[in-house]
């Protein structure tokens, strides 16, 4: 029988490098604002928009997450801003800011499913697993539009402050979040209940927010005061203000060493500084512990689990910069042409290790690939409420195969295996589970068994975000 060790890769990996694997050139004039990838069929989606004196176009692309092929590029109403993805139904949603209305898009066979009417200006997005709902915050009119994930209806619409313009999702106690940047407010609005249960005071112009689950905590980016409010999850008051740089503006939780990044990106454009900062704030003390060196006006981020590294991209450098999660160190960055190449929006792909950019005024996506080392073990990081797989022994290939994992929450489980370049080689019988430290095993399809030695990837779909981790057949 063959012999499956389940290695998780740590900073040992930080040496290796990464390489542009191609440019995904999109339809003529589409110019790519936003990226989501969709873990459940691993497909990228791009929201198209015409630049200023282009054709209209106003476009949905879908690319194939194995092969980086384009699968099709679906028309929408006016403005694609925002996405979110409903994992219990597969479902993606996109805010179309100028037609006032959000698009379901099947995130099986690609069709759309319905176009619904939001508020005046739908910005941004997200996804309450708990209850199975969307929420799309409407910039111009204060409020909040609320779909059912299964009938794909508008329930409610919620009044919160003025010019909400991003909004994220607590899943621990079922909370939205919606920073106001024209009232300076912050609105937490009841997932159950879909209501305001609170209103806080945030600094000047709240632009940016980000949900810690290792805290429970949010995190809010005021750019006008030029610091960031704690907010806490269970009490909904405010723990603490961090001064950081100067327009702080972008944040992302950083699960190894439980520490949020904030964008430090001064006047907005190009030149404007040449140079900005990443403020990194531990979230144990909630305080600056490191400034770490980035290019012109750094706008987005994502976080490789596989290699547990920080990438973020360079809006005006015209670059992706990779930084050591562990260590908070800047590996290199990543030139990705001369100007005009402007990335504005960046995602992670777990299953075949890449990093896409979204780059707009070239009308395409940058592919960047990552090697995955074989050798060296290291620790996996254990994040509170993170769902994690373990092993799988004795043979995993064949019968009796037994994989060990747990769930941030109760919820329906898949798990599948991959080759190294992203070919599905076996999918496992998908369990629904409530409990922690289960088993799930299939033994059926012995032709399995003689699948050759060499690197692998398991990846589990859950409630909770995807987890995918490096497995080695040795003999």
């Amino acid at each position: 029988m063959g012999l499956l060790a389940l290695l998780v890769v740590g900073t040992a990996s930080t040496s290796r490098g990464q390489w542009i694997e191609t440019t995904i050139q999109l339809p003529s004039q589409a110019s790519a604002r936003d990226l989501i990838y969709n873990h459940v069929s691993n497909k990228v989606y791009t929201a198209n928009v015409p630049d200023v004196g282009m054709p209209p176009q106003r476009s949905v692309t879908i690319i194939d997450g194995n092969s980086n092929d384009i699968i099709t590029t679906i028309q929408v109403p006016e403005g694609p801003r925002d996405f979110c993805h409903n994992s219990v139904n597969n479902k993606i949603y996109v805010a179309n800011y100028y037609a006032d209305s959000i698009t379901v898009i099947d995130g099986q066979d690609d069709q759309i499913i319905a176009v619904l009417p939001a508020g005046d200006g739908p910005r941004a997005l997200c996804y309450n697993s708990v209850d199975n709902k969307a929420y799309c915050a409407n910039e111009f009119s204060r409020d909040v539009t609320v779909i059912d994930g299964d009938r794909n209806s508008v329930v409610a619409s919620i009044p919160v402050g003025a010019t909400p313009r991003v909004i994220c999702y607590n899943p621990t106690g079922n909370k939205i979040y919606v920073p106001n940047a024209g009232s300076q407010s912050l609105s937490i609005i009841s997932g159950s209940s879909d209501s305001v249960i609170a209103t806080l005071p945030m600094g000047n112009i709240p632009r940016g927010i980000v949900y810690n689950p290792q805290s429970n905590r949010v995190y809010v980016s005021n750019y006008g005061s030029d610091n960031v409010t704690v907010v806490d999850g269970s009490g909904d008051t405010v723990l603490a203000t961090i001064a950081v740089g100067d327009g702080p503006t972008a944040l992302f939780h950083n699960p190894v060493g439980n520490k949020v990044y904030c964008s430090n990106v001064g006047a907005p454009g190009p030149g404007s500084p040449p140079a900005c900062t990443v403020s990194v704030i531990d979230c144990s003390t909630n305080t600056v512990v490191d400034s770490l060196p980035a290019g012109d006006e750094p706008t987005a981020f994502c976080f490789s689990s596989n290699n547990r590294k920080v990438y973020w991209v360079n809006e005006w450098s015209h670059s992706v910069s990779v930084v050591d999660a562990a260590t908070d160190t800047l590996i290199r960055i990543i030139p990705l042409a001369n100007p005009p190449v402007q990335p504005v929006d960046i995602c992670y792909n777990p299953v075949n290790e890449r990093v896409y950019t979204a780059d707009r005024l070239t009308y395409s996506v940058t592919v960047i690939r990552d090697s995955v080392s074989s050798t060296g073990l290291a620790q996996h990081v254990v994040v509170p409420g993170e769902s994690r797989l373990y092993e799988a022994a004795p043979n995993p290939f064949g019968a009796g195969t037994v994989i060990h994992y747990s769930l941030a929450r109760p919820g329906p489980v898949q798990l599948a295996v991959y080759s190294a370049n992203g070919t599905l080689v076996r999918r496992l019988v998908a369990a629904s589970r409530t409990g922690q430290s289960q088993t799930i095993w299939d033994g059926r399809d012995e032709g399995h068994r003689h699948v050759a030695p060499g690197v692998y990837y398991c990846r589990m779909q859950a409630a909770s975000p995807t987890v995918a981790r490096k497995l080695v057949k040795t003999e």
